[in-house]
């Protein structure tokens, strides 16, 4: 039991050696690196960063959107003919542990759009579905494609880029959206990256 234990201790003061090693030498090629002056310095900054990150590949750090921003759900591409019928369905999920009011709406109102603006009431952790339809005019022999904006706003502001094409037949135009809605819970990395820079205040440009 004592050999085991000297043994494992000794085996993890080693390993901690091997580490400071390995950061004692990164700052020395570092400190290397900024004295040099030379024309290359740029260049091999670089090649020092990809060798020293790990796996020696270190490629641009994606910073999420703010955690108070709207939340985008996926993008949903329908197809259909003329006079045929679309449809969405939300699944939506209060992951809350209080009963919220869900408002699901749109700022893209248009002729043969089923939904304006609805609430539905979910308990905590209960779920739903609510289901929007469009219907393709009658007579559309060519259409780019009608974009519809969709929102679901409870705990957070989520929206919806839902895109209805022509088709030459009937064809997907029955998608289903799960929507999770709760509080954000968890401190992240990039939080600190954020700041506040506002719009500009919109300005009746017509008169000049």
């Amino acid at each position: 039991m004592g050999n085991n234990l000297e043994t494992a201790v000794t085996a993890a003061f080693k390993a901690a050696g091997c580490l400071l090693d390995a950061g004692a030498n990164v700052s020395t090629s570092l400190l290397n690196l900024l004295s040099s002056g030379t024309p290359g310095f740029l260049g091999g900054a670089v090649n020092w960063a990809a060798n020293a990150s790990p796996g020696g590949n270190c490629g641009p750090c994606h910073i999420p959107p703010p955690c108070w921003m709207p939340r985008m759900l996926r993008q949903v591409v329908s197809y259909g003919v003329a006079a045929d019928e679309a449809s969405l369905t939300f699944t939506i999920t209060n992951e809350s542990l209080a009963t919220r009011s869900i408002k699901i709406f749109t700022t893209t109102p248009m002729a043969g759009l089923s939904l304006i603006s609805t609430v539905v009431s979910l308990a905590a952790m209960a779920r739903t579905e609510v289901t929007i339809t469009y219907t393709i005019p009658a007579g559309t022999t060519a259409n780019p494609g009608t974009e519809i904006l969709l929102w679901i706003q409870g705990c957070r502001l989520h929206f919806q880029r839902w895109i209805v094409k022509l088709g030459t037949i009937s064809a997907d135009t029955d998608e289903e959206v799960s929507v999770k809605d709760g509080p954000e819970n968890l401190h992240h990395w990039y939080d600190h990256f954020y700041c506040s820079h506002p719009c500009l205040p919109q300005q009746d440009r017509s008169r000049q």
